[in-house]
């Protein structure tokens, strides 16, 4: 898009966001421009992750202020776009995924690996509602389909509502500043994958499982040559399946923005059978 104006934006997408805040109190500026920031910022970021080939980002107006309420729109702002379903497929995988992170937290529960910057990002954007004595805020993807507009609504959410989920984001981010400092002793680990080659590399190849931290396939890092040897004894010498077998052990956890990418295991307690179930 080379023009700015919001009737440039509508002709040249056939999808879009659209974010109503009905408020009981005046909102503060401050939170006005941090709910603009945070929403902006998790939609470039969906983006470079998603759809890395495609140059762009978020670009939101102001649509409608009158008493109470305040209507924004969200249209992506993107180079080269193919042709117009990306655009629908693009709001709409963004709306979903938003929507669900904030149903996550509403009822108490951690996004699966956000970042600290995600969760920092989520909680300006919902600041304004929160902040508010008994507001609510709308989340709605509109698409453009056979000469008619259509909405639908992705999420709906109070003042108590965004409170709970600004208490669950303070949970999370201590769970991820512990995650920074602790090593975790005795903890089962399981192999995902594994590599059987014999290139040096500071990452092995092989992906496990440490429940105890989080529940997904996450790389090995040997912690010393003996750790590794060790290991590779039982994947590359040992009869047995080494998806059959657990390890226990000593890891130090990885992180990168926040979020877990790698552990490295220090001292290996014992090797074990798995139940076959």
């Amino acid at each position: 898009m080379t023009n700015l104006s919001y009737s440039s934006a509508m002709e040249e997408n056939n999808a879009y966001l659209t974010i109503t805040l009905d408020l009981r109190d005046p909102v503060e500026i401050g939170d006005f421009a941090a709910l603009f920031a945070g929403l902006g910022s998790q939609f470039d970021d969906y983006l470079k992750h998603n759809h890395p080939e495609l140059k762009g980002g978020a670009r939101m107006y102001v649509k409608e202020v009158r008493r109470g309420s305040i209507v924004a729109d969200l249209f992506p702002n993107i180079q080269d776009m193919v042709g117009l379903m990306d655009t629908v497929l693009i709001v709409l995988g963004f709306g979903a995924l938003f929507s669900d992170r904030l149903r996550h937290l509403i009822r108490g529960n951690h996004v699966p690996d956000a970042t600290k910057t995600d969760l920092q990002e989520i909680g300006e954007f919902i600041r304004s509602v929160s902040n508010d004595a008994n507001g609510d805020m709308t989340i709605e993807t509109v698409k453009y389909e056979q000469g008619v507009w259509h909405r639908n609504l992705e999420i709906k959410f109070t003042s108590g509502e965004a409170r709970e989920a600004e208490r669950t984001i303070s949970g999370q981010k201590e769970k991820l500043d512990k995650l920074e400092h602790v090593d975790h002793k005795r903890v089962l680990m399981t192999f995902e994958r594994s590599r059987k080659s014999d290139t040096k590399l500071d990452a092995t190849g092989e992906l496990v499982v440490i429940e105890e931290v989080i529940g997904k396939p996450k790389a090995l890092i040997y912690g010393s040559e003996l750790i590794e040897q060790t290991i590779k004894h039982e994947i590359r010498e040992v009869d047995d399946n080494i998806y059959k077998k657990g390890f226990i052990v000593d890891a130090n956890v990885r992180l990168r923005e926040g979020r877990v990418v790698a552990y490295v295991v220090t001292e290996v307690h014992q090797v074990i059978d798995l139940p076959d179930d």
